[in-house]
């Protein structure tokens, strides 16, 4: 039980961590402009409002998004070690409501509404599957009696 405990936690850590490090990467390759700080939201959201966000800083944050949720679900199942899918699924779900959270509060392109939020439990089930097969956990199919 501890260690599924510690699993989940240790995933949401490692997926968020994986998270802000491509948010990072996102505001160095497409700085915003002079003035405005990245940790005052309100001026963030004006520009966002105002200008929009470049498409390949919308193609970070996708892979931000879903790349945490899949670091959660690998670290899961690497500490698990096993394909633990309601669990993966349950912080696949987490992340999508963090990100849905963040598409009411910032105006988003249509396209990036629906990728981002279709990603989420998919990557998450995909790392806890990997990290699964990491550790050995390998699904046979059940025996069928035959006659």
């Amino acid at each position: 039980m501890i260690r599924n405990v510690v699993a989940i936690v240790a995933g949401l850590v490692a997926g968020s961590m994986f998270n802000m490090a491509l948010v990072s990467v996102s505001h160095v390759v497409y700085p915003l402009p002079d003035g405005i700080d990245s940790n005052d939201f309100e001026a963030f959201r004006t520009y966002v409002e105002d200008s929009g966000m470049p498409t390949g800083a919308l193609l970070i944050v996708l892979a931000a998004h879903a790349g945490g949720s899949f670091v959660s679900g690998l670290v899961c199942g690497l500490i698990a070690k096993r394909n633990w899918y309601i669990a993966a699924g349950a912080m696949g779900i987490l992340w999508m409501c963090g990100g849905i959270s963040m598409l009411m509060m910032l105006p988003a392109p249509m396209w990036f509404a629906v990728v981002d939020t279709i990603l989420y439990i998919p990557a998450a089930l995909l790392g806890v599957k990997l990290g699964g097969v990491r550790n050995g956990e390998v699904h046979q199919p059940p025996a069928t009696a035959t006659n």
